[in-house]
């Protein structure tokens, strides 16, 4: 018995060891998925239905650029610094990843042919317990997606040699849109974050509902009055301020609609006043109405991965 207790311990322990790589091991396969497409978007051979070429715009996402802001200080040209970290960090995540997968496998060698079962379940509740990460990862880089089709949107209205007016005219435009969408969205996420907040609202559990000063009464009757004034004020000022909070939620998705479509309309009025030479082209407005679908896109995925994040958040 004491033999086989033994043996069942040592069993434990490898599994548990398994668990840990098999983990480091996905967890590296994931932020390797990441910072691939950081090395495509940075060298132009990122895959977009809006790209004509096989090789497209050169874009450096911020979170590469803030981590080599030092190499750039120093004199090194900025995409030459970016090329060398990222290709740096994926060498850095494959040799990390072959070490973990030899020790995986010294592991394995070790435990007998009826535990395939056993590592099958290690996986699979490794791979459940990634899902929020892969999740986020996904985003990250969907989001990279995005920012890469909006520039080769930008570089190609730039090839119908607008002039400056034009140039101006069409940032406002977007800007517009992007507050619109933007402000949509908030006022949306700010009322299933007010659900969440009173779902989960308990008075009693606050750090406010503590108050030393009503322990120093020694009328139980007259503490639990006082108790009970401060409760209800304190109540009603959280109900005023979610109250104050959605209408100015509200009122700033309209303030930016109306400001939208007021632009639009007066657009449209200057584009029939001005001479055919200054005027938008067909291909100008088609390249105009891509970035702003673009735009759209972009807030709604930010949109749903909050929405998503706040799901999981009440129902934990």
């Amino acid at each position: 018995m004491t033999a086989a207790v033994s043996s069942s311990s040592d069993n434990l322990e490898k599994f548990r060891q398994i668990a840990i790589l098999i983990h480091r091991i996905k967890y590296i396969e994931i932020l390797y998925s990441l910072w691939t497409i950081y090395l495509q978007s940075g060298s132009g051979q990122l895959n977009s239905h809006y790209s004509r070429n096989e090789l497209g715009p050169q874009l450096w996402v911020k979170p590469v650029k803030s981590m080599v802001k030092v190499p750039v200080r120093s004199g090194v040209e900025e995409n030459e610094a970016c090329l060398a970290y990222v290709k740096n960090r994926l060498a850095q995540l494959v040799k990390v990843k072959q070490e973990y997968h030899v020790d995986l496998q010294v592991q394995l060698n070790h435990l007998p042919h009826c535990s395939i079962m056993i590592q099958q379940a290690i996986e699979k509740f490794i791979e459940e317990n990634l899902i929020s990460l892969r999740k986020k990862i996904e985003h990250k880089i969907q989001l990279v997606h995005f920012d890469y089709d909006e520039q080769i949107v930008k570089l190609d209205y730039l090839q119908q040699n607008p002039n400056e007016a034009q140039i101006k005219l069409t940032e406002e435009l977007c800007t517009a849109k992007q507050q619109e969408e933007l402000s949509k969205y908030t006022s949306e996420l700010l009322d299933k974050q007010l659900i969440h907040c009173n779902a989960s609202y308990n008075f009693e559990r606050l750090p406010i509902a503590r108050v030393p000063l009503f322990d120093s009464i020694g009328n139980a009757n007259v503490q639990q009055q006082f108790y009970s004034q401060y409760k209800q004020i304190i109540e009603q000022t959280k109900k005023d301020m979610h109250t104050l909070y959605t209408q100015s939620a509200t009122n700033q998705q309209m303030r930016y609609q109306n400001e939208y479509n007021d632009k639009m309309k007066k657009i449209r009025e200057e584009q029939q006043l001005l001479p055919d030479e200054q005027k938008l082209t067909t291909k100008m407005i088609e390249i105009i109405e891509q970035r702003a679908r673009l735009i759209e896109e972009r807030l709604k995925s930010i949109h749903h991965f909050k929405l998503e994040k706040l799901s999981i958040q009440s129902y934990t």
